[in-house]
């Protein structure tokens, strides 16, 4: 039975010790990884949004995770490694593999190891602690974001009810950033590439200025910080769309 509204589910606090099976170059921004171990026994993902901390080797190789303990995580003694979260663009439980899209941004320290990663590496991901089921009893879903919310973005159009229609709005920053989308139902798509303004910029502008195709409209959005903050206020204000109607994720912040 549909359901018109998003459900939290809670998952046992995890760490899991994988490998990378597979790496592949979908664009020249993005690196497609996938990672795979008898660690992912359990591993659940209901919602297209999931995301899982990724803890990349150390610079010798060595791999240094956490235990858990109290439902908590508790790093080794020493300096503690590095840990980002990345949507799950991809899980087959049967192979016991998950995907995670990497933005090659070169400013990161697990986008910097993504970009010279090989198989047979060692990875420790963690998660996903809370799934946010959304609702599928929507005519109109409209999905926005920047390069951050693609993979999430991906995964929500394999997943939208069959006789739902969908709008999408990505703020890139030029031409290479766009990728091909697949989506069985009909599609409106928008790739923001205008450089006339910054970046994160791009969403809310562009949001303001578009119209839903019908007024019976479930938004789902991520990206930067502050755009995230400006896109929540144009769907609420200009598009009339109650709180509940709505999911604005801030993935970044420009001054980090």
């Amino acid at each position: 039975m549909p359901t018109r509204s998003i459900e939290l589910i809670r998952h046992p606090l995890r760490v899991r010790r994988l490998e990378v099976r597979a790496i592949k170059r979908p664009g020249p921004l993005y690196q497609l990884i996938t990672l795979a171990g008898d660690d992912l026994a359990d591993f659940a993902t209901p919602s297209p949004a999931d995301h899982v901390g990724v803890i990349p080797p150390g610079p010798s190789g060595e791999l240094a995770l956490p235990e858990v303990v109290d439902d908590r995580l508790r790093w080794p003694p020493g300096e503690r490694p590095p840990m980002r979260e990345y949507t799950v663009r991809r899980f087959d439980p049967g192979r016991r593999e998950l995907d995670v899209r990497v933005l090659l941004h070169g400013n990161g320290p697990v986008a910097r190891w993504a970009a010279g990663a090989a198989p047979g590496d060692p990875v420790g991901v963690v998660g996903p602690r809370v799934s946010k089921v959304m609702p599928d009893g929507f005519s109109n879903y409209l999905l926005a974001g920047d390069l951050t919310a693609v993979p999430a973005i991906a995964r929500w159009l394999g997943v939208l009810p069959e006789d739902a229609l969908a709008q999408v709005i990505i703020a890139a920053r030029t031409e290479e950033d766009v990728i091909e989308l697949r989506c069985p139902q009909p599609i409106s798509l928008l790739w923001l590439t205008d450089l006339a303004v910054p970046e994160a910029d791009h969403l809310p502008l562009a949001l303001e200025a578009m119209k839903l195709q019908s007024t019976d409209t479930f938004a789902w959005a991520a990206g930067e910080a502050v755009a995230m903050r400006d896109v929540r206020r144009v769907l609420q204000e200009v598009h009339g769309l109650p709180s509940e109607r709505i999911q604005v994720t801030g993935y970044w912040r420009r001054d980090e």
